[in-house]
């Protein structure tokens, strides 16, 4: 799996999450629907979400925020089943062609 692209997907993952609760929510029925098992969704769901105060320490920098998170998540999902880390890798890869190759309205792929 490409590291940037595994980064890309974290920082929004995180920034969406530390926004709202609900966010939480949506990305835990994302990663289900991408055929993660709950018990591993919710352990990746609960990541970012337990770093929802670290913007408020002055000495935590947004860049030290997110690289804990990323190998927080890199480390979840190398303990979670084979299953889970295959449909998590898919999922980082649907997300990296959504924001590579973004919907212009009118243009359909199904010319």
């Amino acid at each position: 799996m490409n590291f940037t692209w595994t980064c890309v997907f974290v920082a929004v993952l995180a920034v969406s999450v530390l926004a709202l609760n609900e966010n939480e929510n949506n990305y835990l029925q994302e990663l289900i629907d991408a055929g993660i098992s709950q018990e591993t969704a919710q352990t990746l769901a609960n990541i970012p979400a337990q770093h929802n105060q670290d913007g408020n320490d002055p000495n935590s920098s947004g860049r030290n925020i997110f690289e804990t998170i990323i190998a927080e998540t890199n480390a979840a999902i190398a303990k979670a089943p084979a299953a889970d880390q295959e449909a998590f890798k898919n999922y980082v890869e649907d997300k990296k062609n959504q924001y590579e190759k973004p919907e212009v309205a009118g243009e359909s792929d199904d010319e």
